[in-house]
Order: structure tokens, then sequence, then C-alpha cells
């Protein structure tokens, strides 16, 4: 979650003498997750648990301090931003990188933990954030009658497969325009002991120095196992800002390719002009590019070599990469020197479990997404309305947008949202962005993002079936050679 919480850390050192001081706050540990529940000292009788956002930085497993300003950042808007009154529950998970299947079972072991304590709670909800509002898309629907409300923000919506086939394609996209730069390529070092991987002498066993290059892994393979494994025992080497990943072992070969990336920067005439290509390939802004090959690189790595044991739920063969800024000439010469490979279906099918929306759940149901998002594309609550107008449930589902923000940046809404949820479970009011806009400063817009199918393409990949795929006659919705039957909401 790219987010910038140095004001809510402030706003919490001047709550820490007051409100958050009259609190009851407990802390537990269930199947290696750190759990806390704050109590507030005149408790509506109601819950709110909170699902972070994703991270593959180890170091958010340890315990949750007593400070709480000390917190890890990607925890505090499940202690800062709930509704006064309600009491709130946050766990760190037990796993960190792609958590899903990890993050459903601990969240539900916090809550009958909560449940068991304290009792049933009048009204039961869950927000998040980024990976978080994946989470939270999961757990009402693994869980359809146990949560009144729900708030996903900034969430991939669209599921994990249609996500990861995005990294996919920036990914190939990536080593196409770079492909004449050796020190482009995304590969740890090799300790002189033939084994151990580095990026500088430091991380060698003692008497061992850092070495040349290993020869990279294929791009869907994200990296090679050895360098997944030495890179997240070393979250320093890619996470100097939990909220934002990257890292040198990110910017340095994008520093390669296209010069430095930062503000002022001025890159070399072959560097500007493979970064031009990129960036009009990819459409994303240049200021999300080293965060969005954290996940293009390290990101599927962890997928592939600690979750779906070697398998790849993403592919790209048949897909015809036609981004609208290049030329018809760049368009073709892309597709017939992009790098092609194909999904396995069993690790397909584990994606769409962790996690792929159907709509099917009885929760009241609010996203926030920022237009701006180059991370999480707002593209995605497209795809995410889809799964609830294929399942009839499109009544329980109110989409909010703000027109900046970022990845997540929009803290004025959080828990405005998070009220107009509250009230439309309790009170029945059901929420407009006209309702929830002036209590937050009117950061909201009536404007709504474009069909998913023109960001990222609907593709064929065995563990899919195409009749399970959600369509509502948008361009790109389905496959090619296929189309929408628009009365199911489903591909044929």
């Amino acid at each position: 979650m790219r987010v910038r919480l140095a004001a809510a850390v402030v706003a919490l050192a001047l709550l820490s003498g007051s409100a958050i001081a009259q609190n009851t706050m407990e802390r537990v540990t269930i199947k290696g997750a750190q759990d806390i529940i704050i109590m507030p000292k005149d408790w509506n009788g109601s819950l709110f648990l909170y699902a972070h956002g994703y991270t593959a930085d180890k170091r958010i497993l340890a315990p949750i301090p007593e400070d709480l300003s000390k917190a890890n950042t990607l925890l505090l808007p499940g202690l800062l931003f709930v509704p006064p009154g309600y009491a709130s529950a946050v766990t760190t998970f037990r796993s960190v990188g792609w958590y899903v299947k990890d993050a459903v079972k601990d969240i539900e072991n916090l809550r009958r933990y909560f449940v068991k304590k304290h009792g049933k709670p009048k009204h039961t909800y869950i927000w998040g954030h980024s990976g978080g509002g994946m989470v939270t898309e999961a757990v009402i629907e693994y869980f359809p009658r146990t949560y009144e409300g729900a708030a996903p923000m900034c969430g991939t919506g669209a599921g994990a497969r249609r996500n990861f086939n995005g990294a996919l394609d920036l990914r190939v996209l990536y080593e196409y325009a770079c492909q004449d730069v050796p020190a482009a390529r995304f590969a740890c070092r090799v300790c002189s002991d033939g084994k151990s991987r580095c990026l500088k002498d430091a991380d060698c066993p003692a008497g061992q120095t850092c070495g040349a290059a290993e020869a990279p892994a294929a791009p869907e393979d994200g990296l090679t196992p050895e360098c997944t494994g030495f890179l997240l025992d070393h979250p320093e080497t890619f996470s100097e800002n939990p909220t934002a990943p990257g890292g040198d072992f990110v910017t340095v070969p994008l520093t390669a390719c296209f010069g430095d990336l930062s503000p002022g920067g001025v890159p070399s005439a072959e560097q500007a002009a493979r970064k031009d290509v990129f960036l009009r390939a990819s459409r994303i802004p240049q200021s999300f590019v080293a965060t969005d090959m954290f996940f293009a690189s390290i990101g599927m790595a962890e997928v592939v070599h600690r979750r779906t044991h070697g398998g790849h739920p993403w592919g790209n063969v048949g897909v015809d990469y036609a981004p609208p800024l290049l030329t018809p000439a760049e368009q073709t010469a892309l597709n017939a020197g992009v790098h092609r490979s194909a999904a396995d279906a069993e690790a397909v099918r584990y994606m769409r479990r962790f996690y792929e929306p159907r709509g099917r759940t009885r929760s009241k149901v609010i996203t926030v997404h920022a237009l701006d998002d180059g991370l999480v594309l707002p593209e995605n609550e497209d795809k995410y309305r889809e799964a609830f107008e294929a399942a009839g449930t499109t009544d329980q589902l109110v989409q909010l947008f703000t027109p900046t923000g970022g990845h997540c940046l929009f803290l004025a809404a959080w828990t405005p949202a998070l009220q107009a949820l509250t009230a439309w479970v309790e009170e029945g009011r059901r929420p407009t962005t006209a309702s929830v806009s002036p209590a937050c400063g009117n950061c909201l817009t009536d404007q709504t993002p474009g069909p998913w199918g023109l960001k990222v393409a609907e593709r064929r990949e065995k563990g899919a079936p195409v009749r399970t795929l959600v369509c509502s006659g948008e361009p790109g919705d389905c496959p090619a050679s296929t189309t929408c039957v628009e009365a199911r909401h489903r591909c044929r």
C-alpha cells in the first residue's frame, strides 16, 4: 500500500494521551499471526476487523509494539481510522507475500477469538487496503453471512489472476524495451562460494566476496529460486519503505535501462528512448514504475517459488498487445518480439481461489478507489462490479472514486466511507457519491474508470474456463474469439 502515513502517525501521537489512552488494548498470538484488539471505553457493541495491504517484508510479523505510533505503517489504518465507539481488531497475518489464503484464516481466527472473549458483536464489519482490499473481498465470500458490511479500498477487485497477468505483461514489456541492456536484468549476484546470493560483499558468508550476476530467470518465474530466497530473507534490499516497495534491487536495473526515474533525472538519449516506449506501452505513470516492477519481479517470484510450487498462474500466449499509444508498426514489432509463456492450470486455479471475486455475499459493500492509481488500476472496480452483476447482487455494492490520491493515498475518504457503511447497515441509508463527498471535503468524483479489458487483455487460460469469466459487453471483456452473453454476464 503506497501511502505516506506520517500525518496519521502524528494524529496517533496526539490521541495517545486522550482517546486511545482510555481504550483497552489486548495483544494475542494465534497460529503465528500477531493480533491486537482495541476496545473503546464507550464500546457500542460492534466490531471492525482490518486487513492490511500487501508486503513481502517479514519484519511485519513481529508483535505489535506497546507504543502504537511505532507499529508498522501498514497496520495503522486499522488502529486509527475506525469510527468512534467501534472495537477494532488488527492482525499481521502469519505470512508475507501473496498471503490471501493465510489471511482469510487469520482474520477468521481473530474474529472467533473476539467473539469468545467479548461476545458476538451487534454488527461485524471488515475493511482493508490494497491487498487487504482483496482479503476483505475474499472473506465476505468465504463467510457470506458473517459480515454485515465491508469496505475494500484500492483493492484488486479484478482478481489475483488478472492482476498478475498484468504484472507478467509489464515484465515482458520491460524485457522487450530493455533487451539490449545486460545490466537491466533482474538477478542477484553470486558469492565466491558459488552458491550464496548477494548484492554486495557484506551479504556473503565470512571470507566470501560478491561476484558476477547469476543467469537471470525466465520472466514468468520472476526471479531464480535462490535469488528469491535471498531477497525475502533480506527485506531491506527491497523494502526501505514498507508502503512503497522497490529498493536497490529494483531501482538499479531500472536505472540502467531508463536512467534516473526520480523527478529531475536526466537520462541519456538511449535511455530516454527506451523509457518512452515502455511508458507508452504500459500506460503507467513514471512515478509508479519502481513499485510496479517490484510486483513484476519479486512479487511474481514469491508466488511461483513459495505459493504455487513452481507453477505459473499467468501467461500471455495468444495475447495481442495493442497499446493505443504505440504506432501500428510499434505494435507489430512488440507482438513479434515480446516473450511468451503459458499458464499452468493448477496454479491458475490456486490464484482463482485466492482470489477471484464472484459477488456472492450478503454483505453491504462500499469500495473506494483513486482514478490516478498507477499500481492497483482503478479499472479493477469495473471487473468487481461485473462479478456482482453476474451474481445478481448489485444492490449490495456502492463504488466511490476520488480523482486523485494515487495508491490508497485518499485518507480524507477513509473514515467517511466507514461511517457511510455503518449508516447503511444500521440505519438502512444507502450511500451515494453525493451523500458521502461532503464529509470528506468534497473529495469524491462522479467519474468512473473504463473497462478492465482495455488495460489488461482478458485471455484464455487452462484452469479458468471461458464460461466462468464475468463480462458486461464492454470492449475487451472476453478473450479473443469469444463473446459476452450479456443476459448471463458470462463469456462464451
